[in-house]
């Protein structure tokens, strides 16, 4: 009896013994598994972080390239304007009194186009405060309307 009470006794604290191994085991591959997680989670919003980082520091090149070519276009716009502008005032000294009212009227106009223009180069060199696709897009359009006119 005395064998069979430490056999069964051996077999216990045996059996405790691997029983709480094995919750040891567990618990620190669970605890293990936890951290590899966070660590992956770090490194994903690390990741994200660059990601979104890059992709404003690529938007902010596109703007600026954007507006230095407005700005040019502006520029080449504006030379246009007066060119057209000296040649009229040119005409304008020697045109008769009905010749000279038509083209001081499209002098006026090219004046006002001017001032358009000029308006609109000081927007575009500094931070544009309503939305860069919309005024862009308004831009165009006025400049295709002045060359148009240009043209007729």
């Amino acid at each position: 009896m005395k064998k069979a009470t430490i056999i069964v006794a051996a077999m216990l604290a045996f059996g405790t013994i691997s029983l709480s191994s094995c919750s040891r085991e567990e618990k620190r591959e669970v605890a293990d598994n936890v951290q590899n997680a966070q660590d992956e989670v770090k490194d994903a919003a690390d990741n994200v972080a660059e990601d979104v980082k890059e992709a404003r520091e690529e938007t902010a090149e596109e703007i600026k390239e954007a507006r230095e070519e407005l700005s040019l276009k502006i520029e080449n716009r504006r030379q246009i304007i007066n060119s057209e502008l000296d040649e009229l005032n040119a005409k304008i000294k020697k045109a008769s009194a009905k010749e000279k009212d038509k083209l001081e009227a499209r002098r006026d106009k090219l004046k006002e186009n001017l001032n358009d223009l000029n308006d609109d180069l000081a927007e575009v060199k500094k931070d544009v405060k309503r939305d860069w696709k919309q005024f862009k897009r308004d831009l165009n359009d006025r400049i295709d309307a002045m060359q148009k006119d240009f043209e007729n």
